[in-house]
């Protein structure tokens, strides 16, 4: 098997808040065999292939905890409509849905390989795809880009007039669908792509699908990804058709589970929150567009009740998906609502928001056995950043500089699954040129489906 050697590098490890001054990594095939001082491992391995990472930081990729493939195109166009004056709600109903219906497989593939190939150049090696149209499509964009991912059908069965007709199945082709997915990505060995089931939203959805999924989940031993607590729209419809909250009907319906990763999760109460912490479900936290159009997730609340929580980008619609500036905005978010009217300076820390985009996201999607820290017999999943710029010097602190000072452009070298994926910010796998052509010939086409929504 090929191997490789990271030495002389700053190593932020995630296995607690371990971090090794001068450390190495001593990877063989796809997994991690050896992380310690660069004096001991360079001693103990030769390598196929060796990396100086002196005056770098090697850590953990990270783990974008929602995303939306199907959105790519999206990235600036409601903006623009919004200019107009134009915009519907809900958008999801309104915009989202109805994309995501006009594409093709082409699209659907070239949406993916321009995300996850934006997703390497900013440290993402890992994503979970919340459901899209043509998975197949998104799954051949993760291979070829070499990209980790949880790979999800968007999934409605509960008929409404004002939903595109192809994105509403019945239930009984809601249940093949999904089955046949997880059945054909298993995510076994050292396989990319690991298939998992996918809810919409309780709106669209019947209490059979989610109580069928909750069984389901457990026989082919993955996760259910689900929108949860995201709007006002959704806490009314709950309270009105069930006279319960969102998450209070789950538990009725025996839907909340350790299988359940619950997107956004903003507008709960602290009921649903004692709720989710004693049916394991894990969270999926979106700062950079919650904070803006929804509002604040309880993080203390859901830390101290130990809720496994990840970091997501929720797509290119809201911008840049970089998490490195989501965890920034994270941290500010929280200290601004739960610390500074308080004069707490321990609402929350740069290691807390670390910690969602690494190993808690690895929790929060179901893979913390396999990636989120820099541990021997975990999958190598590694990224160096480059330190050498003058916003992030000097370095005292590399957990401060990561989430305060560093971004995505700093990402040098990205390594998935053992495999150099980009080596001094050079792709390796696709050629972005040519990915590049194709998005600035197709947006504008793209952009008039949208403009019919208007």
């Amino acid at each position: 098997m090929p191997s490789i050697l990271i030495r002389n590098g700053t190593v932020v490890t995630m296995a607690g808040e371990q971090i090794i001054e001068d450390g190495a990594i001593f990877i063989q095939g796809a997994r991690i065999v050896e992380v310690g001082p660069s004096s001991q491992i360079v001693s103990r391995h030769k390598a196929d292939r060796e990396i100086d990472a002196t005056a770098k930081i090697v850590m953990p990729g990270l783990i974008d905890a929602h995303y939306h493939t199907c959105q790519q195109f999206l990235r600036s166009m409601l903006a623009d409509i919004a200019r107009r004056g134009q915009v519907r709600f809900p958008i999801w109903k309104n915009y989202f849905i109805p994309f995501e219906s006009r594409l093709n497989e082409d699209d659907v593939y070239l949406s993916g390989i321009a995300a996850y190939t934006n997703m390497i150049r900013v440290g993402t090696t890992c994503i979970s795809e919340h459901g899209g149209r043509h998975p197949h499509k998104m799954a051949r964009a993760m291979e070829k880009v070499g990209i980790r991912g949880l790979l999800a059908e968007s999934t409605m069965d509960m008929p409404d007039p004002e939903l595109p007709r192809n994105m509403v199945f019945s239930t009984e082709e809601a249940m093949a669908k999904n089955v046949d997915l997880v059945r054909r990505w298993p995510g076994k060995g050292d396989d990319l792509v690991k298939g998992c089931f996918s809810l919409r939203q309780i709106i669209v959805c019947t209490p059979e699908l989610f109580q069928d999924f909750t069984r389901l989940a457990e026989r082919y031993d993955t996760m259910i990804q689900t929108h949860l607590a995201e709007g006002t729209y959704e806490i009314e419809y709950a309270i009105k058709k069930h006279n319960l909250r969102p998450a209070e009907y789950l538990k009725k319906i025996g839907a909340l589970s350790p299988r359940l990763l619950a997107a956004h999760s903003v507008l709960l109460s602290d009921r649903e929150v004692e709720l989710y912490a004693e049916h394991g479900v894990k969270v999926a936290h979106c700062p950079s567009g919650n904070f803006t159009g929804l509002g604040m997730t309880k993080l203390p609340l859901m830390r101290r009740l130990g809720i496994a929580v990840g970091i997501g980008s929720d797509g290119a619609s809201g911008g840049s998906i970089d998490l490195f500036q989501a965890m920034n905005i994270s941290h500010i978010g929280q200290v601004l609502h739960y610390g500074t009217p308080y004069l707490d300076r321990e609402a929350t820390s740069p290691y807390d928001c670390l910690a969602m985009s690494t190993i808690g996201g690895a929790h929060a999607v179901g893979l913390d056995k396999e990636i989120g820290s820099l541990e021997p017999g975990k999958k190598a999943d590694v990224i160096i950043l480059d330190t050498a710029d003058l916003d992030a010097q000097p370095m005292y602190d590399p957990i401060f500089t990561i989430v305060k000072c560093l971004r995505g452009k700093h990402v040098e070298t990205v390594i998935v699954n053992g495999q150099l994926v980009m080596e001094k910010q050079r792709m390796l796998t696709v050629d972005e040129e040519e990915i590049r052509r194709q998005v600035v010939e197709r947006a504008p086409q793209l952009y008039t489906i949208v403009s019919q929504f208007t």
